[in-house]
Protein backbone atom coordinates (compact mmCIF):
# COMPACT_ATOMS: atom_id res chain seq x y z
CA UNK A 1 0.00 0.00 0.00
CA UNK A 2 2.41 2.21 0.77
CA UNK A 3 4.42 1.72 -2.98
CA UNK A 4 0.88 2.29 -4.11
CA UNK A 5 0.97 6.01 -2.33
CA UNK A 6 4.20 6.50 -3.15
CA UNK A 7 4.02 5.55 -7.06
CA UNK A 8 0.73 8.02 -6.83
CA UNK A 9 2.68 10.57 -5.22
CA UNK A 10 5.06 10.75 -8.25
CA UNK A 11 2.88 10.66 -10.70
CA UNK A 12 1.00 13.74 -9.46
CA UNK A 13 3.60 15.75 -8.55
CA UNK A 14 4.16 17.82 -11.72
CA UNK A 15 0.16 18.11 -11.79
CA UNK A 16 -0.52 19.03 -8.23
CA UNK A 17 1.32 22.56 -8.57
CA UNK A 18 -1.17 23.78 -10.98
CA UNK A 19 -3.83 22.11 -9.59
CA UNK A 20 -7.00 23.83 -8.49
CA UNK A 21 -8.00 21.82 -6.16
CA UNK A 22 -5.62 20.49 -3.52
CA UNK A 23 -6.61 19.68 -0.53
CA UNK A 24 -9.04 17.51 1.52
CA UNK A 25 -11.57 20.86 1.78
CA UNK A 26 -11.67 21.64 -2.35
CA UNK A 27 -13.56 17.99 -2.74
CA UNK A 28 -16.74 19.50 -2.40
CA UNK A 29 -16.34 22.12 -5.18
CA UNK A 30 -14.06 19.71 -7.41
CA UNK A 31 -17.09 16.95 -6.93
CA UNK A 32 -19.49 20.02 -7.99
CA UNK A 33 -17.37 20.69 -11.21
CA UNK A 34 -17.29 17.49 -12.12
CA UNK A 35 -20.86 16.86 -11.99
CA UNK A 36 -21.28 20.06 -14.05
CA UNK A 37 -18.62 19.07 -16.72
CA UNK A 38 -20.04 15.62 -16.75
CA UNK A 39 -23.46 17.03 -17.47
CA UNK A 40 -22.09 19.20 -20.05
CA UNK A 41 -21.02 15.85 -22.00
CA UNK A 42 -24.38 14.49 -21.40
CA UNK A 43 -26.01 17.50 -23.06
CA UNK A 44 -23.48 17.55 -25.93
CA UNK A 45 -23.89 13.83 -26.46
CA UNK A 46 -27.07 14.69 -26.82
CA UNK A 47 -26.77 17.12 -29.61
CA UNK A 48 -24.43 15.19 -31.10
CA UNK A 49 -27.20 12.31 -31.63
CA UNK A 50 -29.81 14.76 -32.54
CA UNK A 51 -27.41 15.89 -35.36
CA UNK A 52 -26.28 12.43 -36.40
CA UNK A 53 -29.90 11.72 -36.93
CA UNK A 54 -30.38 14.40 -39.41
CA UNK A 55 -27.48 13.22 -41.48
CA UNK A 56 -29.20 10.60 -43.36
CA UNK A 57 -32.39 13.67 -43.89
CA UNK A 58 -29.97 16.00 -45.59
CA UNK A 59 -28.17 12.93 -47.72
CA UNK A 60 -31.59 12.16 -48.64
CA UNK A 61 -32.96 15.66 -49.42
CA UNK A 62 -29.25 15.99 -51.30
CA UNK A 63 -30.10 13.47 -53.46
CA UNK A 64 -33.72 13.84 -54.26
CA UNK A 65 -33.51 17.80 -54.59
CA UNK A 66 -30.29 17.04 -57.05
CA UNK A 67 -32.71 14.67 -59.35
CA UNK A 68 -35.81 16.63 -58.86
CA UNK A 69 -33.58 19.59 -60.03
CA UNK A 70 -32.20 17.95 -63.53
CA UNK A 71 -35.14 16.79 -64.24
CA UNK A 72 -37.16 19.76 -64.06
CA UNK A 73 -34.09 21.43 -66.46
CA UNK A 74 -34.75 19.13 -68.79
CA UNK A 75 -38.73 19.54 -69.30
CA UNK A 76 -38.11 23.46 -69.07
CA UNK A 77 -35.56 22.71 -71.99
CA UNK A 78 -38.18 20.81 -74.15
CA UNK A 79 -40.68 23.08 -73.11
CA UNK A 80 -38.70 26.03 -74.24
CA UNK A 81 -37.61 24.58 -77.16
CA UNK A 82 -41.21 24.12 -78.61
CA UNK A 83 -42.06 27.63 -77.63
CA UNK A 84 -40.36 29.09 -80.34
CA UNK A 85 -42.95 28.62 -82.80
CA UNK A 86 -44.18 31.29 -81.55
CA UNK A 87 -47.12 30.22 -79.26
CA UNK A 88 -48.05 32.54 -75.97
CA UNK A 89 -48.95 29.58 -74.38
CA UNK A 90 -45.77 28.20 -75.11
CA UNK A 91 -43.59 30.54 -74.37
CA UNK A 92 -45.65 30.74 -70.70
CA UNK A 93 -45.41 27.29 -70.42
CA UNK A 94 -41.56 27.25 -70.85
CA UNK A 95 -41.26 30.48 -68.18
CA UNK A 96 -43.22 28.68 -65.63
CA UNK A 97 -40.94 25.57 -66.31
CA UNK A 98 -37.79 27.37 -65.99
CA UNK A 99 -38.97 29.10 -62.68
CA UNK A 100 -39.90 26.04 -61.37
CA UNK A 101 -36.52 24.45 -62.30
CA UNK A 102 -34.59 27.11 -60.79
CA UNK A 103 -36.29 26.99 -57.82
CA UNK A 104 -35.79 22.91 -57.77
CA UNK A 105 -32.00 23.97 -58.18
CA UNK A 106 -31.83 26.57 -55.53
CA UNK A 107 -33.37 24.02 -52.97
CA UNK A 108 -30.70 21.63 -54.14
CA UNK A 109 -28.30 24.21 -53.21
CA UNK A 110 -29.68 24.22 -49.93
CA UNK A 111 -29.92 20.95 -49.17
CA UNK A 112 -25.77 20.46 -50.04
CA UNK A 113 -25.10 23.64 -47.73
CA UNK A 114 -27.43 22.36 -44.55
CA UNK A 115 -25.34 18.54 -45.40
CA UNK A 116 -22.24 20.95 -44.87
CA UNK A 117 -23.16 22.82 -42.28
CA UNK A 118 -24.28 19.72 -40.23
CA UNK A 119 -21.09 17.82 -40.88
CA UNK A 120 -19.22 20.96 -39.24
CA UNK A 121 -21.87 20.87 -36.56
CA UNK A 122 -20.93 17.18 -35.63
CA UNK A 123 -17.29 17.78 -35.76
CA UNK A 124 -17.54 20.83 -33.25
CA UNK A 125 -19.61 18.77 -30.79
CA UNK A 126 -17.32 16.05 -30.76
CA UNK A 127 -14.24 18.40 -30.31
CA UNK A 128 -16.50 19.97 -27.33
CA UNK A 129 -16.85 16.41 -26.14
CA UNK A 130 -13.11 15.53 -26.39
CA UNK A 131 -12.25 18.72 -24.38
CA UNK A 132 -14.93 18.13 -21.81
CA UNK A 133 -13.72 14.66 -21.41
CA UNK A 134 -10.08 16.33 -20.76
CA UNK A 135 -11.53 18.52 -17.88
CA UNK A 136 -12.81 14.99 -16.46
CA UNK A 137 -9.50 12.93 -16.61
CA UNK A 138 -7.65 16.57 -15.44
CA UNK A 139 -10.25 16.24 -12.76
CA UNK A 140 -9.89 12.73 -12.06
CA UNK A 141 -6.15 13.46 -11.65
CA UNK A 142 -6.65 16.12 -9.04
CA UNK A 143 -9.00 14.02 -7.22
CA UNK A 144 -6.39 11.07 -6.84
CA UNK A 145 -4.02 13.82 -5.32
CA UNK A 146 -6.06 14.78 -3.22
CA UNK A 147 -6.82 10.88 -2.30
CA UNK A 148 -3.31 10.17 -1.61
CA UNK A 149 -2.62 13.28 0.46
CA UNK A 150 -5.82 11.94 2.99
CA UNK A 151 -4.31 8.73 3.16
CA UNK A 152 -0.68 9.76 4.07
CA UNK A 153 -2.66 11.71 6.54
CA UNK A 154 -4.32 8.90 7.64
CA UNK A 155 -1.14 6.79 7.28
CA UNK A 156 0.95 9.16 9.88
Amino acid sequence: MLGAITLGTLGFTGAASAQKYATPADTVALNKEYGEVTLDIAKLNTKLITQQNKTAGFDSKKTSTAQDAIASAQTSKETASTATNGNLSDAKKAMKQAKKANTQANDAKDAREDQVDNVEDIKDLNEKIAKKKEKLVELDKEKAAIMVKINKQVNM
